[in-house]
């Protein structure tokens, strides 16, 4: 009996192929041939496996089986070729979303990012001297401004910020944890490995829902460190006890120890006015004595993933100094976009013009206005056996930031009769271009308006016409 691999094309007569001759047009040869060997051996260990298993099958014609490998390289190439990182419109309730990139930008951010990533900048050159500077300096001195801290740093995110602060100041010391603030979060974001691999000796107090200032006080030394962490994307609720900022900031200073509060996500507003709480601005952590404080730059601050650092001279500059900084650092792109970030605070004397601070601004009524606008448009796509309502619904921040609590939205709900159409629908829409990423809840598509731009509308309801076409 003849190989089973011998049925198959050899490579250059696979290669010869009108449609991958035209394929090598768009994509360098070497990569054409590599993805054409890839998915003969494919073949080849397919064939190999059916045999071994002794089955036998309907055999695929020649031109059949040329055509169909033909098909799959070109399918593998185009795939390839779609940018990676596809537009999505967020229709999911959540308004920081970690798997859809977190906060958007502002317009004045993404057109400096452009910017500067067409031309050549003075990154780390002071051109009146035309001496070396800090690349980081004009953040510095907005931190500095925006938040009271007597000094700043940036480094490339809110993890990164965290771990240089403890390595730096804490390695072979002690750094002192409540256990309830041994935080875990998405990925494999673990606060104890985080801080195991500082070198830091990690010292647990109280615990999971009780520790006080006394859990501390038996433990604090002079010379060791005392790290708080917000809780961020979890709340503690019931019989709980937690030291705060001011007790600590002055037992650390009876005990010339070091106090380290991670924010998470950070602030340099009062969301207050959104009726939001348990994230206090950063300005507000350091007035109450912690003397370096790290958060995010993604999430409530609107900006580009970074990890910010404000507190005292001495230690940022001991932050600064450190030998794997270099390795934390941010690029000139998030730098321009974290500054004009920062320059839509220090510019506004309310509410600054960002992404986030807009959504959570616009009023419900709005809100069931905008439903009202997409249901109208679907009128003449939904089929009749599909009905579509508008529901109160709830929003919430995401990101890790004000867990438990939501904000009041509107949502467009769409249900087929069948309970396998909401699965079908947001499936569809996933794999559109753009994709939509909605909310599926009783056997329903919720498309939720408060995270959605209203500019965005449109689009949403173009990507429910071609799904319904589709499905004919």
């Amino acid at each position: 009996m003849s190989h089973p691999a011998r049925i198959l094309p050899p490579l250059n007569e696979l290669l010869d192929r009108r449609k991958l001759r035209g394929l090598t047009k768009r994509l360098r040869r070497d990569i054409v041939v590599t993805l054409c060997r890839e998915l003969l051996q494919e073949e080849r260990d397919a064939l190999a496996a059916r045999s071994a298993r002794a089955r036998s099958g309907a055999a695929e014609t020649r031109p059949a089986l040329y055509q169909r490998l033909e098909a799959e390289v070109l399918a593998r190439a185009e795939a390839l070729l779609r940018p990676r990182l596809r537009s999505v419109l967020n229709a999911s309730g959540v308004l920081l979303h970690t798997n859809l990139g977190r906060a958007r930008l502002c317009d004045a951010a993404a057109l400096e990012l452009a910017r500067v990533a067409r031309e050549t900048v003075a990154l780390e050159i002071d051109l009146e001297s035309g001496q070396r500077h800090k690349r980081h300096a004009r953040i510095e001195r907005w931190l500095q401004l925006l938040t009271g801290a007597e000094a700043g740093l940036v480094v490339n995110n809110g993890a990164a910020a965290l771990w240089l602060c403890v390595e730096a100041l804490a390695r072979r010391r002690r750094a002192i944890i409540s256990r309830g603030e041994l935080v875990a979060i998405g990925g494999s974001f673990r606060m104890p490995e985080l801080l195991r691999s500082t070198g830091a000796k990690i010292v647990e107090v109280g615990t999971t829902n009780r520790t006080n200032l006394k859990d501390y006080a038996r433990e604090l030394r002079e010379g060791d460190l005392i790290l708080k962490v917000h809780p961020s994307n979890y709340r503690v609720e019931g019989f709980t006890e937690a030291a705060d900022l001011p007790e600590l900031a002055q037992l650390c200073a009876a005990r010339r120890a070091s106090l380290i509060f991670d924010a998470g996500s950070g602030s340099l507003y009062n969301f207050g006015k959104f009726k939001l709480s348990g994230e206090a601005p950063v300005r507000e952590s350091l007035r109450q004595g912690a003397h370096l404080v790290s958060f995010s730059g993604d999430k409530l601050l609107g900006g580009p993933q970074a990890g910010l650092i404000v507190g005292r001279t001495a230690l940022v500059d001991k932050l600064a100094r450190h030998p794997l900084q270099r390795a934390l650092r941010c690029d000139k792109l998030n730098l321009a976009a974290l500054e004009a970030t920062l320059l839509a605070y220090a510019t506004a004397e309310g509410r600054p013009d960002l992404p986030l601070m807009n959504s959570l601004a616009t009023t419900v009524a709005q809100l069931r206005r905008r439903a009202a606008q997409l249901k109208d448009r679907l009128l003449q796509v939904i089929p009749e056996s599909w009905e579509m309502e508008v529901r109160r619904s709830s929003a919430a921040i995401g990101g890790g930031s004000f867990a438990g609590e939501t904000v009041p939205s509107v949502a467009l709900v769409l249900r087929g009769r069948d309970g396998r159409d909401a699965e079908w629908l947001a499936r569809s829409l996933r794999r559109g271009v753009p994709a939509v990423l909605a909310r599926i809840a009783d056997e329903s598509v919720h498309l939720d308006l408060r995270s959605l731009a209203e500019s965005e509308l449109m689009a949403v309801g173009d990507a429910i016409r071609r799904a319904f076409d589709e499905r004919g």
